[in-house]
This record gives structure tokens, C-alpha cells and sequence, in this order.
């Protein structure tokens, strides 16, 4: 488990320490994500799975994320909502670093424990309003179970 903890720390500081290095990439460039709001993709995410996802950033820092995969069979409904709150800690022209924090919640009958999770993202982005992401980071249970987690998405913007 603690050869997780450090692999996963360890990403997240690389992460970081090259997004803050691609902050100073064009000083006069077009900053892309600027004037985000609303947007809506495909996040796939490990270990609790992910399909739609919807992201609001309410300010150019602080934003919302819903990532949804539900099924539903024989009158059985099973899936996974995840609520994540971002926040953008470095805006370069193309390129951004965010963290999220959140939970996962199983819907089915056998339900898995919640899981709680914290992440590093990096967001490139192509245009104003498309944009890819990668993220690294922790996600433990209520039983104290820790696993290294790994996302991946990308995001259309109103």
C-alpha cells in the first residue's frame, strides 16, 4: 500500500511541476480555457468506472464535476454517480493543472462501499470548446482500503 501512496504522490508532483513549467509557454498567447462554463463529455475512471460527465466551472478556478454510469436490467438498476468539486490551480494558454476531490456511489442492490477520492488532473486544450484530460491520484473506502486511481475524459464546453 505504501509503495502505491508514493507512486501515486509521485505523479502528482511530476503533473504539477509540468503544468506549472507549460504556464509560462506563451506569455502573450490565447488562454482556451478562459470563459469556460458548461461542459459535457466521456470520463473514464479507475477503479469506479465513468461514462457521462459533466463539468461547470462557476468561476475560472473553482468548478463542478458529475460523472454518471448507470445501467438498468431485469428491473435492476446498478451503476456509479461520482461528485467531484476542481479547482484550477495553474491557467496557462493551452494547458491547465487542477485538483478534484469527491465521492463515488455504487446504485445497485450490492452495493460497494463509497469511495472518496483525490486527484491531480492536466486539461489540454485543443480549442476553446474541446479538451482532453488525464489525472493520478488516491481513492480509499469507508473501510480504509487505499487504491491509486487513474481518469481519463474528454470534454466538449458550451
Amino acid at each position: 500500500m505504501h509503495r502505491r501512496v508514493r507512486f501515486a504522490l509521485v505523479a502528482v508532483a511530476l503533473v504539477a511541476l509540468s503544468s506549472a513549467a507549460l504556464a509560462q509557454e506563451s506569455p502573450g498567447g490565447v488562454n482556451r480555457s478562459e470563459g469556460r462554463s458548461f461542459g459535457i463529455g466521456i470520463q473514464a475512471e479507475f477503479p469506479w468506472g465513468g461514462l457521462i460527465s459533466l463539468r461547470y466551472w462557476a468561476t475560472e478556478s473553482l468548478g463542478f464535476e458529475g460523472v454518471f454510469f448507470v445501467l438498468a436490467d431485469d428491473g435492476e438498476t446498478s451503476g456509479v454517480v461520482t461528485a467531484r468539486g476542481l479547482y484550477r490551480a495553474v491557467d496557462a494558454a493551452s494547458v491547465d493543472f487542477y485538483v478534484a476531490a469527491g465521492a463515488s456511489f455504487s446504485l445497485s442492490a450490492y452495493a460497494n462501499p463509497p469511495l472518496g477520492m483525490a486527484v491531480g488532473g492536466i486539461e489540454v486544450s485543443f480549442s476553446d470548446r474541446f479538451a482532453w484530460n488525464v489525472e493520478f491520484g488516491l481513492s480509499a473506502t469507508v473501510y480504509g482500503e487505499i487504491w491509486t486511481t487513474f481518469g481519463t475524459g474528454v470534454h466538449f464546453y458550451f
